[in-house]
């Protein structure tokens, strides 16, 4: 007996997995580099890794081949890109000369990282605002640090060097698994005609790119670290305003029963 399946296999289902696996190509040129010394291109190859990995997600939604089996290999090629190859990267860059206790805070990257990877997959399904992410991404975060990498490559062997990137670490660590709102900027160019104001921000991202690529990316990668907090403290300041010039609304009646 011959069943008829009326379900048709999209023809370019390959193409997310296919940037998914060059983007874990990447990550791997990254842990070569690491090993071998050459800190620059390790940061450099974990750059290149997560533009993939946004793109990846782009191609899936724009040929409607999104599927449970390429968010999995998603995260499972982020937790090599960018989990392991940065805490390793920053290990040998920055935290070795902390002994120990440079071992236990480049680990406790990777840990936020797949903390955050995972907490992703079982959200994503029931997630409807895509302008928003719950926590620094992963990706994001691997850039800040690498960012920091290609700014001054040369490694450092100063322990109070270490002592100050152990607390960024820290930091960025507790971001990722934080339930802070950070904002997807990529939503911001799909789906929206392209206005003044998105002109000129592509403007300044390819005149960054183009001429002062270090500075730029440390500053922009930075500038979105510090988004979540200060979105935070301005939905806080922004409430407490409220309820001062409309204290009616903050007033809860009593019940006569308490």
């Amino acid at each position: 007996m011959k069943v008829k399946l009326n379900r048709r296999v999209p023809k370019l289902y390959f193409l997310p997995s296919l940037f998914t696996l060059t983007n874990l190509f990447f990550g791997f040129l990254s842990l070569t580099a690491t090993f071998y010394g050459k800190y620059r291109w390790a940061a450099l190859w974990i750059i290149i890794a997560a533009c993939l990995d946004g793109l990846d997600g782009l191609v899936a939604r724009a040929t409607k081949t999104c599927s449970d089996f390429g968010i999995q290999l998603d995260s499972l090629a982020d937790a090599v890109s960018f989990a392991t190859s940065t805490s390793l990267l920053i290990y040998f860059w920055g935290l070795k000369t902390a002994g120990r206790a440079g071992v236990f805070f480049a680990f406790l990257f990777a840990v936020g990282g797949l903390l955050r990877l995972a907490r992703y997959n079982i959200r994503t399904k029931t997630q409807t605002d895509r302008r928003f992410y719950q926590g620094l991404t992963v990706p994001s975060a691997a850039i800040f640090l690498s960012s920091l990498v290609l700014f001054h490559p040369a490694p450092s062997y100063e322990r109070i060097t270490a002592i100050y990137l152990a607390g960024v670490v820290l930091i960025i660590s507790l971001l990722m698994v934080s339930t802070l709102r950070y904002r997807n900027f990529i939503t911001l160019f799909i789906n929206r005609p392209i206005d003044i104001k998105n002109a000129l921000f592509l403007a300044i991202i390819i005149f960054g790119l183009l001429f002062k690529p270090r500075y730029f990316l440390l500053i922009a990668f930075t500038g979105n670290v510090l988004f979540g907090p200060i979105d935070f403290l301005v939905v806080k300041l922004k409430k407490r305003c409220s309820k001062k010039h409309h204290p009616e609304k903050a007033a809860r009646p009593v019940s006569l029963n308490s």
